[in-house]
């Protein structure tokens, strides 16, 4: 095969590669950024001390009829609720200093005064591209769930985030949704959580 060929082949296959990629951004505009900082947290890397950024890519809000199948499998087991939250569709990726994003299977938003609580849920735990998985550094109301839940909360134009890693899961029975049970009460790990642009 003459090198031309070989040229126009890899040309086309760009090409293609670009094609899709635009595709895939149209499909999928983003309807909500949020930005983070861990706090409190051993990101996995081996190394003391260190903070990771979180970014939050939301393409969608998941629909009432999904926090209630959420809700509704958690009520019966953690296993349910991950098997359910496994078959969700995307809602958007999580990303960390690892290389590869995790899909947000649950991405719930509620109004809070002056900002937003949003409720975000992975089918498996976070890591920052090092051996391990993240886990609360304190170990005090540390919990070994196989999933990852968020709860941020921003108000004018800055928050905070607590994490399944340190705080139980449960059903907030007012909002009818999946969230971190005694809020208040769990530890800060996610910091300087803004709503980007």
């Amino acid at each position: 095969m003459s090198k031309h060929v070989v040229r126009l082949a890899i040309a086309f296959a760009a090409f293609g590669l670009v094609a899709v990629r635009a595709q895939t951004a149209a499909d999928n505009k983003l309807v909500a950024r949020f930005s983070a900082t861990t706090a409190g947290i051993d990101i996995g890397t081996g190394e003391a001390g260190k903070s990771d950024a979180l970014k939050v890519d939301v393409l969608r809000w998941s629909t009432d009829t999904e926090r209630d199948q959420l809700a509704s499998a958690l009520a019966k087991s953690e296993k349910d609720f991950l098997d359910a939250l496994a078959k969700q569709p995307s809602a958007g990726y999580l990303w960390t200093g690892g290389s590869v994003g995790v899909t947000v299977r649950y991405a719930y938003r509620l109004p809070l005064e002056g900002g937003d609580r949003v409720i975000l849920a992975a089918d498996r735990r976070l890591n920052s591209g090092g051996p391990g998985v993240w886990a609360a550094a304190s170990g005090s109301g540390a919990h070994d769930y196989p999933f990852t839940l968020i709860e941020l909360r921003i108000a004018k134009g800055v928050g905070e985030g607590r994490m399944s890693l340190a705080g139980a899961v449960g059903v907030d029975a007012e909002a009818k949704t999946v969230a971190l049970d005694r809020y208040a009460s769990a530890p800060v790990l996610l910091k300087n959580v803004k709503r980007e642009p």
